[in-house]
């Protein structure tokens, strides 16, 4: 992109009525220089071991558009915060950067009216030179603004000059994300999360099932294309990595999360060699995949352990060793104490007993997990990572959790950066219940929506929203998600009805699920479904909740499941399919209900056919409710998980 000259036109922009064209005619000069064509900004030279020019421009884009800078662990700006002066209350914008303030400013005028914010026009250009002003190529656009700004227009007109400004400088710089951000696909990904010892194809191809150690090697382009027909273009093999003995718990061979070496794969699945062709055969037809990176453990009887206990929260010690939260180990003829693996609970720690705790404090162990991720790509062209529990990495809270002194700069910076340099297009998804904020500033692409309350409008992660039924909480986390669907400069959110993790989804929406699982499939980001969720399979044991437990042997029997539950996922998953080919790359834009009104849904918007618009709606609570959409003709009862899909006039 030439931002000389994309200035040279917002600068047109900024001058008093009359001396340029019509809006849309400036809109369409502007969008002009985003053709796709033209060249990067020049940088400056980087210091040798520095990210590339083009990595650097990457990592100030996602900057100026959504995290701001950050020094550390600490963000250097906060959201701006809009306020109502009629009503008296204020409201947060969805980011730091110019999406989350150009996103929220248009949806608050768009409800209430411009005038209902008027005073705070200086308060506009204030935030965004202190957001624009540590990025050098940001410049000339500061320069706009300030004389914008000294104009003397009117505050009304000056209002409408930036909004117009900020339109064309956000649609460019997302063109250009387009462009330099190889892993955006992960934004977009339709993710299919299968269980690799509980997976078998009896039912689907005649066959017995899988034999022990030959998972990689079974697995046909046939069954890929399975996967691919029901709507999918990632998979994600969740267990892939060997399993500790020390410790073990359960019957069924161990949880897939007590990892005895990440640098590999589980030998009872198959060997390098029949990974690498299981992934060759993925990319064959036309899928993604993602493993799991568990960062914050392994096994008790783990490589890392073996290889130096200082890289865990451990100390040495003669006698016996704590009892609550440690194990002992030896290592050169020295006894240690070594924590389980755990996360902060109810003013503690709570410690998962078959795992050891790794230490981010120790740079060295922060240098062994990097060079051990970058293998995954440099040796087996994985496309992306699941990271386990990612927050519990982040500074502040494992300094918390541990009481340890850390380094300056966050371990995923250098971890995601270290990795994309290896393979560009590499993505990161962040399983997070907190902290989202800073995981998207260390560069995840995409975090788990299942819970998020550190918003101002509380309850904003799809999961938790919609298992209780709450139609509020639905609303506030489609406004979310729509904001993180549009949005190319921070993470997106990867929305669910189910996974490994949590009950089957039957269980959790029973009679509701199908307007649940149409509210999710429909969703223009991330979405994840788990292997077996799509003929109702459930083989949970009355110690563990899961759909296929990790404590007791399992295999999905693909003539099982609930008929009810099978035809439902058919319907959703080919509405979806049909939805998309029908409307192509598409936006949404949530819908408010009325009064008295308990349901939930959204406007999908084509962006590769402008007016094509449908509208879903969906009842996730418990009870009946009304149903009034003028604008699509409906007007009725939605029944508990009763969904419609409607054209709009």
């Amino acid at each position: 992109m030439e931002f000389r000259r994309l200035i040279s036109a917002l600068l047109l922009l900024a001058l008093p009525a009359g001396v340029f064209a019509t809006p849309e005619a400036d809109r369409a000069s502007a969008a002009a220089l985003f053709d796709g064509t033209l060249p990067a900004p020049p940088l400056p030279p980087l210091s040798p071991g520095k990210a590339d020019a083009s990595t650097e421009f990457l990592k100030q884009m996602k900057e100026v558009l959504s995290s701001g800078g950050w020094d550390g662990p600490a963000p250097q700006l906060r959201q701006f915060m809009f306020r109502n002066g009629q009503e008296g209350w204020t409201a947060q914008a969805q980011s730091v950067g110019l999406e989350g303030f150009l996103w929220t400013k248009k949806e608050l005028e768009g409800k209430y009216g411009a005038a209902a914010f008027a005073g705070q026009t200086a308060d506009y250009f204030n935030y965004l030179d202190s957001l624009l002003k540590p990025v050098p190529w940001t410049g000339d656009l500061r320069k706009a603004l300030s004389e914008l700004n000294a104009s003397g227009l009117p505050d009304a007109q000056k209002n409408e000059r930036l909004n117009l400004i900020l339109e064309n400088y956000v649609a460019g710089l997302q063109a250009n994300m387009a462009r330099y951000d190889g892993a955006a696909w992960a934004k977009k990904a339709r993710i299919y999360e299968l269980f690799p010892r509980a997976y078998n194809l009896a039912g689907r191809r005649g066959s017995p099932g899988f034999k022990n150690g030959s998972f990689f090697r079974d697995f046909q382009v046939s069954d890929f294309d399975v996967i691919k027909r029901m709507g999918f273009d990632a998979v994600w093999p969740m267990g892939v990595l060997p399993i500790g003995v020390r410790g073990q718990t359960g019957t069924g061979g161990g949880s897939p999360y007590s990892i005895s070496d990440h640098s590999t794969v589980n030998p009872d699945l198959g060997t390098e060699e029949e990974f690498r062709e299981f992934v060759r055969r993925a990319h064959s037809a036309g899928l993604k995949v993602i493993v799991d990176f568990v960062v914050n453990h392994t096994s008790l009887d783990s490589k890392l352990l073996a290889e130096n206990p200082d890289h865990f929260v451990s100390f040495r010690y003669d006698g016996a060793c704590p009892k609550d939260g440690y194990f002992d180990t030896w290592w050169n003829g020295a006894k240690y104490c070594v924590h389980h693996g755990g996360f902060e609970y109810g003013g503690g720690v709570s410690s998962w007993i078959d795992t050891a705790q790794i230490n981010y404090s120790n740079r060295g162990l922060r240098d062994k997990m990097t060079s051990i991720v970058k293998g995954w790509v440099t040796k087996f062209d994985v496309d992306g990572f699941r990271v386990d529990m990612a927050y519990l990495a982040l500074n502040n809270v494992f300094s918390r959790t541990w009481q340890k002194t850390m380094p300056r700069d966050e371990f995923y910076r250098q971890l995601i950066w270290t990795v994309k340099a290896a393979k560009p297009s590499a993505a990161f998804m962040a399983e997070a219940y907190a902290y989202q904020e800073d995981l998207g500033a260390c560069g995840f692409d995409t975090i788990y929506s299942k819970y998020e309350e550190a918003r101002p409008e509380g309850q904003t992660g799809w999961y938790n929203a919609s298992e209780a039924g709450n139609a509020a909480a639905m609303q506030s986390s489609i406004n979310r998600n729509a904001f993180l669907a549009w949005q190319a400069g921070g993470a997106g959110s990867v929305m669910f009805a189910g996974n490994h993790d949590e009950p089957a989804p039957e269980k959790i929406y029973g009679k509701r699920l199908p307007a649940a699982l149409a509210l999710t499939f429909l969703y223009p980001g991330s979405v994840l479904m788990y292997s077996g969720a799509e003929i109702g399979y459930d083989a949970a044991v009355a110690t563990e909740h899961k759909p296929l437990p990790f404590s007791a042997p399992c295999a999905i029997n693909w003539n099982g499941g609930d008929p009810q539950v099978k035809r439902t996922y058919q319907e959703v998953l080919a509405l979806a399919a049909q939805t998309r080919a029908e409307l192509g790359d598409y936006d949404i834009e949530p819908l408010w209900p009325g009064p008295g009104q308990n349901w939930a849904g959204y406007v999908l918007k084509s962006k590769d056919k402008p007016g094509l618009r449908k509208a879903v709606i969906g009842n996730v609570t418990w009870n009946s409710t009304w149903a009034d959409l003028p604008q699509a003709g409906f007007n009725g009862t939605l029944q508990p998980g009763e969904y419609r899909v409607l054209n709009l006039r």
